[in-house]
């Protein structure tokens, strides 16, 4: 695990844990937007780019990320942001309480399954096939993430896909494999740790369906989450490709005293 900081300037320090599949400067331009504010603390997984190891579990992120954050004398967190494979991090490290968070947004976070092994089993097959098609064929990656929609105005996307390409190639098996498995399959506490976090769950409009068994795990797991539908979003799309709209998005949670604005579209 390798961890990037910014705004280190900041007494209030804010946790990063982004999706998986997308390298560090898919994030950049929201990062460098929460720094201004925040003591960002943003986690590149193992086995994400050349890290020289394999991607294990959310349990084993979750307890490097806390011993990181003990080890700088971090014991509380301002805010903590976590999207799709990070917002399972999230899920799961403020479930276990070891470091109290203020308030925290799971973007799209996956959760665990509620089926029989056999059928998550196939699940898992299907999503580690699926993604070494897209790493292994360009045209592949291009008709699911068309350029002209995830490409950031001003840039170029040749080079941008280019680089995404050679990025997603260097997955081990390993790592497809576990990130697929225990971003689905992970363990959670009976009850989550009682720390006063405010939780809000964002899911964007085109994902509805797809996350509407994460959005009711969470519910009912965090009984006072925020659910907030992003319209005209797909997955991760606001932090990737609408880097001042998500700011706007994020401050306003983490400053505003009521949920008025979660219920804004």
């Amino acid at each position: 695990m390798r961890v990037l900081e910014y705004g280190k300037e900041h007494k209030k320090t804010l946790l990063f844990l982004p999706c998986t599949a997308e390298p560090e400067w898919a994030f950049a331009d929201s990062v460098v937007l929460l720094a201004q504010d925040y003591h960002v603390v943003q986690i590149v997984y193992d086995g994400h780019g050349e890290t020289g190891e394999d991607f294990i579990s959310v349990e084993t992120t979750v307890d490097e990320v806390t011993d990181w954050l003990q080890a700088h004398s971090i014991t509380r967190l301002n805010a903590a942001y976590g999207c799709s494979l990070g917002g399972a991090c999230l899920t799961r490290f403020l479930a276990l309480g070891k470091i109290p968070v203020e308030r925290a947004v799971i973007d799209a976070g996956i959760t665990p399954y509620r089926m029989p092994l056999i059928l998550r089993r196939l699940a898992c097959l299907r999503d580690e096939l699926g993604f070494r098609l897209i790493a292994k064929n360009r045209k592949v990656l291009e008709a699911v993430y068309p350029p002209e929609r995830w490409t950031l105005p001003g840039r170029d996307p040749v080079k941008e896909y280019d680089a995404l390409a050679a990025y997603l190639k260097t997955y081990s098996k390993r790592t497809v494999r576990n990130i697929f498995w225990s971003a689905n399959n992970y363990t959670l506490p009976t009850k989550p740790a009682e720390t006063g976090c405010r939780i809000t769950y964002w899911y964007g409009e085109e994902e509805k369906q797809a996350r509407h068994s994460n959005a009711g795990f969470i519910k009912q797991y965090f009984p006072r989450v925020e659910l907030h539908e992003i319209s005209k979003m797909d997955h991760a799309e606001l932090v990737m490709m609408y880097p001042q709209e998500f700011y706007r998005r994020i401050v306003e949670f983490l400053t505003h005293t009521s949920a008025a604005q979660n219920e804004r579209g």
